[in-house]
């Protein structure tokens, strides 16, 4: 019987720390985990970028040969064939462009812009430089544009016919409800939204970072290469230094996010692995 006793006693001891273990506090702590890798990769990314987009090799577009990797070239962007693109909120031309459509709501205790829609696009443009061009395809690079184009529309406002029409032709940016603004406080449905366009015009300075590769269809005045692809590949209205400094501002959020969602992991799941241990 004794025997028995102390067997019962030693169970107790050896499943009383599980058994203290909260399952709600351990998911949350293993979902913050997982969210905190995500999100500091994604930061992570954002800063290798900038670092090799600094290494990359300053080139003439006459000195390529197509097999180039890691160069940049710096000229003035030029339509080719006179392929443009309309610009989502302006009268613009472009030949890159990003937007993004965000409503003012209430997260929490505060309110902050929450994006709602978003997008980019490019077509085919030349890079000159002194008379001679080399091609540049953008259908796989990453844009790094200054803001040229921030529309707010309050409750009691019209959007300008520009955004009209991208409202009604986009069906993931509908009209908004109608709401009442009381000096600070918005009754019903805030509709406040915010336009935001960024775009690659035909005669703005612009910077390719990327690989050279082979282009034996190159017209008159193009070199026979051209930019496709590459790691990094990217298209900027800006030098090289800024647009690695734009890089690592943009994978700051990411990191923060990350770093306190392994805080949230930390509290989480420390019990569980206490009780392992």
């Amino acid at each position: 019987m004794d025997a028995l006793h102390v067997a019962d006693a030693l169970h107790v001891v050896a499943t009383a720390p599980i058994e203290r273990i909260d399952p709600v506090l351990t998911a949350v702590g293993a979902g913050a985990l997982i969210v905190g890798l995500v999100f500091l990769a994604r930061g992570a990314a954002g800063a290798r970028e900038a670092v090799r987009a600094l290494r990359t090799t300053a080139t003439d577009p006459a000195g390529l040969d197509g097999a180039e990797s890691r160069v940049r070239v710096t000229g003035r962007a030029a339509a080719v064939d006179g392929e443009t693109l309309p610009a989502p909120f302006s009268d613009d031309s472009s030949l890159c462009v990003e937007y993004d459509v965000s409503e003012f709501r209430s997260q929490g205790e505060g309110q902050s812009w929450v994006e709602i829609d978003g997008g980019e696009a490019g077509v085919p443009f030349r890079v000159d430089d002194g008379g001679t061009g080399v091609r540049v395809d953008p259908a796989a690079a990453t844009f790094s544009l200054d803001v040229d184009e921030k529309i707010k529309v309050d409750a009691d406002e019209e959007p300008p016919e520009r955004v009209r029409g991208f409202v009604d032709a986009v069906d993931a940016v509908d009209a908004t409800e109608t709401g009442y603004e009381i000096g600070p406080l918005t009754i019903g449905d805030d509709p406040r939204r915010r336009y935001r366009q960024r775009t690659l015009r035909p005669g703005d300075e612009v910077t390719v970072v990327g690989d050279s590769e082979a282009f034996p269809d190159a017209p008159v005045g193009e070199v026979k290469s051209r930019f496709a692809d590459g790691s990094p590949f990217i298209v900027s209205d800006a030098s090289a230094r800024r647009t690695a400094l734009r890089l690592v501002g943009g994978s700051a959020i990411p990191v923060v996010i990350g770093a306190v969602a392994l805080v949230v992991a930390w509290v989480g799941l420390s019990p569980a692995v206490a009780a392992v241990v």
